[in-house]
């Protein structure tokens, strides 16, 4: 049996995620919009007005033409704070959001060192500064979520991180140790997906994946709303689908298929076909002049891509592709080619894709950090009983 703390915390829930996708909203609305009673609907907007989490915005709103106006109500964006970070292989970002989504500060910083250890002390020490001086150590803050490129299980605990030289570092719980906030771990393309689906506008896609496109290759999939992971929290790990039995490792440290379409071969083709540039920046102004040697090698870039984009379609069937990190910046310039290359395949999975690059460059991986700890305000409680009915 349900009990009234278990109700309210579901109508709080579904009352704020109403106002996020909505926005402005009058009480009668909200009651009409959830099925639920004026006097249920009054109890819990008092509640949520007293946590600050929404707030009358001083204006009548008219229901209908011949209606009495109401109070509008939206979410407070002051009422409530969240941290992400990303963890990458030479520095730290970190974006404090408000409940609006909306970021308020944005900071890198790099590594002083890369041990498990000093990385997190450093982290915890520049959440708590960041906590102190921009929140003034405000119990709004809800928490932090640490985005990682690493296969990490659903305990929070770092199997591989190559890029970091790291492995079975149990990031949750060291940093749990050094925080008196609530902390949250995620890899870095399930962070990105949770991006996307929180701040991405995007209304109506309920089955979509991110492609994380950089040093590695790795994709984050929502399905359904939610993200999948898998049965340990490792799924998404497409950059580690061996295409080729020749190419089989004992112990993979680069999978297969992002060792094609990961940075490093990008370059390494491009310098081979006589590009001067050492880095990625270098590579695109290149390719923006249409240097021989740059559209050389984006063009076999292109191919993998494509191969890389209808794996994803088999495995996953979402509606939408979201390119996301360094190399989606390259999306444009191969567009055509891609396009090409699924429509040729005339097979159902890619008949309707819609593939796009994400507009949150490189915060998409810090934003899902947030994510994780923001989308907890808008989760319904799960509503099985199980625990009840063992």
């Amino acid at each position: 049996m349900s009990t009234p703390t278990f109700l309210r915390d579901i109508n709080q829930a579904r009352v704020l995620r109403l106002l996020k996708e909505k926005g402005v909203l009058s009480r009668a609305e909200i009651a009409r919009y959830l099925g639920l009673t004026r006097s249920t609907v009054t109890l819990v907007i008092g509640e949520l007005i007293k946590e600050r989490l929404i707030a009358p915005t001083g204006e009548a709103f008219i229901t209908q033409p011949t209606g009495r106006p109401g109070t509008a109500l939206q979410l407070n964006g002051e009422g409530a704070f969240f941290l992400g970070v990303e963890i990458g292989a030479a520095e730290v970002h970190l974006l404090l959001i408000n409940l609006f989504g909306s970021v308020i500060h944005r900071q890198t910083v790099p590594h002083r060192s890369t041990r498990p250890e000093g990385v997190c002390q450093d982290l915890a020490d520049l959440v708590l500064q960041i906590w102190s001086k921009r929140l003034k150590n405000s119990d709004r803050l809800r928490g932090v979520g640490f985005a990682v490129s690493a296969l990490i299980n659903r305990q929070g605990v770092i199997r591989k991180a190559p890029t970091l030289g790291w492995h079975d570092v149990d990031l949750k719980n060291e940093l749990l140790e050094k925080l008196p906030l609530p902390a949250f771990a995620e890899n870095d393309a399930n962070a990105a997906a949770l991006a996307e689906l929180s701040f991405g506008g995007r209304v109506g896609y309920s089955d979509l994946c991110v492609l994380l496109l950089n040093f590695g290759v790795g994709a984050g999939i929502i399905s359904e709303r939610k993200l999948f992971r898998g049965y340990l929290g490792l799924a998404g790990e497409i950059g580690h689908l061996c295409l080729d039995p020749a190419k089989r490792r004992p112990d993979e440290e680069i999978g297969f298929l992002e060792s094609c379409v990961g940075r490093n071969t990008l370059l390494a083709s491009y310098q081979r076909a006589g590009g001067k540039a050492k880095d990625l920046v270098g590579f695109m102004k290149d390719l923006k002049e249409n240097g021989s040697a740059a559209r050389k090698a984006v063009e076999t870039w292109a191919e993998w891509l494509a191969l890389t984009i209808s794996n994803l379609a088999d495995i996953a069937n979402p509606k939408l592709v979201v390119l996301a990190g360094p190399l989606s910046e390259l999306y444009p310039f191969v567009e055509r080619k891609v396009r090409k290359r699924l429509e040729e395949r005339r097979f159902p999975t890619v008949e309707e894709l819609e593939i796009e690059v994400s507009t949150f460059g490189s915060d998409c991986a810090a934003l899902g950090g947030a994510a994780l700890v923001f989308n907890g305000l808008f989760s319904v409680p799960d509503s099985s009983f199980l625990g009840d009915l063992a």
